[in-house]
């Protein structure tokens, strides 16, 4: 063969490669709430205005275990923690008559949760419920890419739940929260700010006829990312190969108004040399990404936590999980207890200024500084340490939320809290800011290392 023969081989396997890396990738642009990018803005809204927001969510709660015809979440935030998390933007549907031809929607980026869900027009119906939103719920009945899923005669259906002829889902929360409708088949395009043509793809959703959430922040919805056969990542594998990341920006003073990000998936999620490995685990009714934590460190010194404090003993109790749908991070209280006290003694040599204050919303340890303020300065890193040796290490403007309060002093909380008792450990959104992600759910790997997320690494 001639020397021209093989170079023309070769860039057609080139170009062959490019174009199946095309086929298989997805991206997303993710959106904080309070971002100039938002539908949400608030361009009066002040850094401290969002920290009393947050103070007034960002609860862990549970569903119950036993209820099968419940969305499986054992653990999952107060819905109106999204005031401090990220919204995924998808234009959904078919409407032939309108340029352009789907609707848009934001919908809580969510890798604790399973089901993709939106509030439908059909809430409006005597005897269903709706939430207020921005904007008007899924008009569903006029796009023509809509295509409720037959009662029991689709995979993605419980066996016996369905609404009428229609499968249905129902996912119910301890705080009075809840959402159930119908699954069905809808057409979703995804257009990211670095991509010159959108994807298109076809997902089952669910459709929300009776809806009510506790503090709802005008979202339409849940992104579901977990383990779950419904979670949006298993439904377009085509695209994803099961794989995604993400880089979360901080949500500093100086940042918060500038916080976007991607999702990125497949292919396009990013091949990086250097991150930690994590093993992720899944148990039985409870699709959450699981890890292995064993212990804590305060400026890089161990303090020697009984890693029982972190296993997994039973349905809802122990172990630790990754959850981007809980703005804060909760650890078990018998682990948080130790870290509180090691904390108090670190800051009290560290920082005579610091005098110790009362608890501001779910932040349990928070102090109060007179000025001149220094904000982060003094404060410590805080490290996760996993099994294996990989450690998620928290930068001080991670680990603390520092704010000026309302009689001129200096509010500084860190932004670690306690479940109650011995509960599931979440390492929230806060928590895995500056650090990219890359989630394997072929190989049960997650990937980790620090990075400046304002660069969309």
């Amino acid at each position: 063969m001639s020397f021209s023969s093989w170079h023309l081989i070769i860039l057609f396997l080139v170009l062959w490669i490019h174009l199946v890396e095309k086929c298989n990738s997805l991206s997303i642009d993710l959106i904080h709430h309070y971002s100039l990018k938002s539908p949400f803005y608030e361009p009066n809204l002040t850094y401290s205005d969002m920290i009393q927001r947050l103070l007034l969510s960002s609860r862990p709660k549970r569903i119950p275990f036993n209820n099968t015809l419940v969305d499986m979440k054992v653990i999952r935030p107060v819905l109106d923690c999204m005031d401090s998390t990220y919204l995924a933007e998808i234009n959904l549907g078919t409407f032939s008559r309108q340029q352009p031809t789907y609707k848009v929607y934001h919908l809580l980026f969510d890798t604790g949760s399973e089901v993709m869900w939106l509030q439908c027009e059909d809430c409006a119906k005597p005897g269903n419920r709706c939430f207020q939103q921005s904007g008007v719920p899924y008009q569903n009945r006029r796009s023509t890419s809509y295509m409720p899923l037959p009662c029991d005669q689709h995979q993605l259906c419980i066996p016996g739940q369905c609404i009428r002829a229609h499968c249905s889902y129902n996912s119910v929360y301890d705080d009075g929260s809840y959402s159930g409708g119908i699954l069905a088949y809808e057409t979703l395009k995804f257009v990211s700010s670095h991509q010159q043509r959108g994807e298109m793809v076809r997902v089952v959703i669910g459709c929300g006829h009776r809806n009510k959430m506790v503090g709802f922040s005008k979202e339409a919805g849940i992104l579901g990312m977990n383990w779950g056969a419904r979670s949006f990542v298993n439904q377009v594998t085509g695209h994803s190969q099961r794989r995604f990341s993400y880089c979360l920006p901080p949500l500093t003073s100086n940042e918060f108004e500038l916080a976007s990000t991607i999702l990125r998936f497949g292919s396009d999620a990013p091949r990086l040399t250097g991150l930690h490995r994590l093993r992720m685990w899944e148990h039985y009714g409870e699709p959450f990404y699981y890890v292995d934590l064993q212990d804590i460190s305060i400026n890089g010194r161990r303090l020697n936590i009984p890693s029982a404090y972190f296993t997994k003993t039973g349905p809802n109790k122990g172990g630790c999980i990754f959850d981007t749908g809980t703005r804060l991070t909760f650890i078990s209280r018998s682990a948080y207890n130790i870290l509180k006290q090691q904390m108090m003694q670190h800051l009290a040599t560290a920082d005579s200024s610091l005098r110790i204050g009362r608890s501001r919303g779910p932040l349990d340890l928070c102090y109060k500084r007179n000025p001149p303020f220094k904000g982060y300065n003094h404060l410590p890193t805080v490290t996760f340490n996993f099994a294996g040796g990989a450690n998620l290490v928290l930068q001080r403007d991670i680990v603390f939320i520092v704010w000026d309060g309302n009689k001129g002093r200096e509010i500084v909380c860190m932004g670690i809290t306690p479940t109650n008792e011995n509960d599931v450990s979440i390492i929230g959104a806060q928590s895995q800011a500056n650090h990219v992600f890359v989630f394997n759910l072929p190989a049960r790997s997650l990937y980790f290392g620090p990075r400046n997320c304002a660069q969309n690494p």
